[in-house]
């Protein structure tokens, strides 16, 4: 495949990655914090993110700091709302609890794993 075509693609796969981060913080912890907290603080996660996500990309693929740059900032900003959402509740794990930890799963956790591990091909076939 192309060079400029790879790029594209991992362009894509930043551009999503970084839109399930923010649409995670929104969903999660609109409720705890209020409409405002919640848009000023997604808005610096989705800058702190692409910046880590351009500091990984000056990196090689192997390197322990494109790890680094890359999975960490994106795996504590969905742990850290998660994790929020979680222990502001006070209450056992009823049915409709179970439900929404499925939900958030499905709709956060599994589509970030996924395009984090196609964003990891893409950069070796780009190399």
């Amino acid at each position: 495949m192309e060079r400029s075509k790879l790029r594209i693609l991992r362009g894509l796969v930043n551009i999503s990655l970084i839109s399930l981060v923010f649409g995670a913080i929104l969903n999660l912890l609109t409720d705890i914090l209020g409409n405002y907290y919640v848009l000023a603080i997604g808005f610096l996660v989705v800058l702190i993110t692409f910046y880590c996500y351009r500091r990984a990309d000056s990196e090689a693929a192997s390197s322990m700091s494109y790890y680094l740059w890359r999975y960490l900032p994106t795996l504590i900003f969905i742990a850290m709302p998660i994790a929020a959402y979680w222990f502001s509740r006070d209450s056992q794990w009823t049915l409709e609890n179970m439900i929404q930890a499925v939900q958030i799963s499905c709709s956060f956790v599994l589509p970030i794993l996924c395009l984090l591990y196609v964003e990891r091909v893409l950069k070796n076939a780009q190399q």
